[in-house]
Formats: structure tokens, sequence, C-alpha cells
């Protein structure tokens, strides 16, 4: 008797470890499963829940990720160089998924980019891949006047890589800041066969660039940039046009005929406003291009992490406005 009681006893033990295994697994699927409608303007997202915040470490960093979304680091040998990058997805990975490529600042790296960005959140909730790659010793080459094309090159072949991934070739998209920003603009004159619409944040287009862009297609583009922007001026200086220079070139490039205006709510006591420009009509009304026009704003990515050195406007966030705009184009 003693023996089949042991026996039974261990059924039950079995048993009831078993149900609690598939009752956690539940719960963490249940807590990861949170789903997000982003505001098209303000870039804010309304959740279903709440996100929970998991730190990964890459590359010596911690990243931000969430704990229905993953962060890996890995490399690709462009021109005999080594280049790297991470990627934060969702995990598990979604097939034929859309690709953000953030573009890092001068001197920033991939890793404090996903965090400054967070865009770990909005993969998270839209299931897009967010791909951060490094440029060499922390700065693009964004001119073509100054510099070669290895970086060019080099977003090429990362993108191939991607596609043999398992990514949707047809969705890819690229957004920069400062330096990252302009680097993105160069994209959008030599890789418009690839990339499909931008997000340039606290960058204008730059001269040496401006005389020989020569886009195989019309790509639209959403920027914002501050007037308080000590870095790239709103009005523009040396190399870089202004911003509504800036904009008069894309707009005349792409035959852009409308202008919408609007002010955004000043959801935020910091000292900024925002407005939206939208210049419709463009490439025969297939695309618009927009300026956020951030009235107090610094050398700051909207909406993320705050920065003592810059004015940081929390009216919008670039990272939604950015994914929200660039997303509903594909090629």
């Amino acid at each position: 008797m003693k023996k089949y009681y042991s026996a039974w006893l261990g059924r039950c033990v079995a048993g009831l470890l078993l149900a609690l295994s598939w009752n956690a697994a539940a719960a963490a699927a249940k807590a990861t499963a949170v789903s997000g409608s982003i505001d098209p303007i303000s870039g804010y997202q309304t959740l279903s829940g709440s996100l929970k915040r998991v730190w990964t470490l890459l590359n010596g960093t911690y990243v931000q990720t969430t704990s229905g979304t993953t962060a890996v680091a890995a490399t690709i040998k462009v021109a005999g160089v080594s280049r790297r990058y991470i990627i934060v997805r969702p995990n598990p990975a979604p097939a034929g998924a859309p690709v953000l490529l953030l573009l890092h600042a001068n001197g920033v790296t991939p890793e404090n980019m996903a965090n400054l960005t967070e865009v770990a959140d909005y993969v998270q909730t839209q299931g897009f891949w967010a791909v951060l790659p490094a440029a060499i010793g922390g700065t693009w080459k964004d001119d073509p006047s100054t510099s070669n094309k290895d970086d060019t090159l080099f977003i090429s072949a990362l993108i191939d890589t991607l596609v043999t991934q398992g990514v949707d070739a047809s969705r890819v998209y690229a957004g920069g800041y400062s330096n990252g920003g302009f680097m993105a603009e160069r994209l959008a004159c030599e890789l418009s066969d690839k990339i499909v619409a931008f997000g340039i944040n606290a960058a204008t287009l730059r001269t040496g660039l401006a005389n020989v862009c020569a886009p195989t297609k019309p790509r639209a583009k959403v920027y914002l940039l501050g007037t308080a922007d000590t870095i790239v001026p709103y009005d523009g200086a040396f190399n870089m046009k202004s911003a509504l220079s800036t904009m008069a070139y894309w707009n005349s490039k792409q035959g852009c005929g409308g202008v919408l205006a609007s002010s955004l709510p000043d959801r935020a006591a910091d000292g900024t406003t925002a407005q939206l420009t939208r210049y419709t009509g463009c490439n025969g009304g297939t695309l618009e291009n927009r300026l956020y026009t951030i009235t107090g704003g610094g050398h700051a990515w909207s909406g993320g992490l705050t920065s003592a050195q810059y004015v940081t406007s929390q009216d919008l966030k670039a990272t939604g406005v950015i994914w929200s705009f660039v997303s509903a184009y594909r090629r």
C-alpha cells in the first residue's frame, strides 16, 4: 500500500507542477500580449495594458526591451570590413515583418539610440523590427561632397541580409537623429530603390547632397525640427539648408501641390509647442511630405529620454510619429 501511495503522490505532485508551469506560461503570454494604437499626429500610443520593461546587456550596454521583444547584436562584412548592428524585434519573430532602420547621432551608440528612442515599446505593439547599425568611429559619412559611399554600401548590404532572414523587402524604412538624420537623407538619394519612406529628426538637407541627389524613386519624408536647435539651426547655417528650404527642395523635386497646417495640443509644460505642416499631392498624389516645427525645441529626439543639454519636447513622440508615417507606404 505504501508503494502505491507513494506512486500516487508522485503523480499528483507531477501533475501539480505541470499545471503550475502551464499557468505560468499562460500568464507570461498574457502579460506580453499588449497591443497599442498610435495617434498619427502626436505619435503617442494608447495601450491595452502595461508594458513590462526588460533590460538586455549588449556590447557592454543595457538595452531597453520589453517582455514581448528581444535584442540581439550582429555583424556583417562589407568590402572586407566588419560592420556591427543591433536588432530589437518581437519575440518570437513574426514572418514577413517590416523593418525600421534607426541611425544614431554622432558619437551615440546603437544601444543608446535604442534607449533614447524607446523603440522597443513600439516594436512590441506594432510588430516591426528595429535595426540600429553602427557608424565606424561613431560618425556617418552623410555628405557625398566630402566622403565616399562606404556607409551607403553598408546599409544596402544590411538590408539584403535582413531580407534573407525573412523580413518584408517592400516595407523597409529609415529614420535618423542628427548625423543619422543627415545619413538617412543621403540614403533617400542613393537607396530609394530599397527604402520606401524616411523620418528625419534634428537634421536638414546638406547643400553637398542637394547638388548631386538623384533618387530613382520619389519617397515620402517626415521631418522633426526644433526652432531652438543650436547644432542644426532651423533657419540654416554653413552647409545646412533651413527647414523651409529643405522642404521646398523635396516638394519641388516631387511635385507637391497642397499645404495643410495644424497645431498639436500643448500637452506638456516644457516650454515647447509643435505645429505640423503637410505638403500634399506629391508624385501625383501617391505620397506627401511633412514638417513638424517644434517651437522652443532643441537638438533632441522629441518624446524620448529627456536631455539636460537640449530641450526635449514631450508634446509628441518622434518614434511614434516616424513609424506611423513611414509604415503607411510600401514599394
